[in-house]
């Protein structure tokens, strides 16, 4: 695992002593440089920029119809094509990435769960470097804190959730399997369950 935390501002600096679940999210430059839409650094540099006021970006969403305030998005670790684990944010502090949530009946998950942005789009799917990169990370994480395998959740599953369980309806989420209600087929959750028990036995 490679430390490259985020600038200061990109996260709300709320402790989380005690993370109790991870959710899965994708992430690409698709929308602002698709010749490098799974560059690791790349994908770096607009994570930063979206946590920017326009006028204060320096790479990306400069444009004119570019969005004017900043999005409030952050995660934990970002998990490269190759298998490449980037720690964002330390594990232990609140990150910007799952929204208006719920999960298990409990809400709010950027107050207790961890986030992971795997390289990729609602389509590309992932590789078999990043299962297994995404594995070994997660057992290393249910070592260290108490996280169970029912914590382990889509941010589209936790915003359908959220949204089937409470008054306010927010923007559908697709990341990562392809349908806002998770049962979209970008995401093998199965393999990813076979990897974490094989590495945990």
């Amino acid at each position: 695992m490679i430390s490259k935390e985020l600038p200061r501002f990109c996260t709300s600096g709320r402790a989380m002593p005690h993370p109790s679940g991870i959710i899965t999210h994708y992430f690409s430059c698709k929308n602002v440089d698709p010749e490098n839409q799974f560059d690791l650094q790349r994908c770096w540099d607009l994570m930063v920029d979206l946590n920017l006021p326009k006028e204060e970006r320096s790479r990306y969403l400069k444009f004119p119809d570019s969005m004017e305030g900043r999005a409030y998005a952050s995660a934990h670790v970002l998990i490269g094509r190759g298998g490449e684990v980037w720690k964002l944010v330390d594990f232990e502090k609140q990150a910007y990435h799952a929204g208006y949530s719920m999960l298990n009946g409990r809400p709010n998950c950027n107050a207790w769960t961890l986030g992971a942005e795997l390289i990729g789009t609602n389509t590309s799917g992932f590789t078999d470097e990043q299962y297994e990169a995404y594995a070994k990370f997660i057992v290393e994480m249910m070592g260290l804190y108490p996280i169970e395998l029912d914590a382990l959740a889509g941010h589209d599953a936790v915003r359908y959730e959220a949204n089937m369980a409470g008054t306010k309806k927010a923007a559908r989420k697709i990341d990562p399997s392809g349908k806002h209600d998770g049962s979209g087929d970008n995401f093998e959750w199965e393999r990813l369950s076979i990897l974490i028990d094989q590495l945990s036995s």
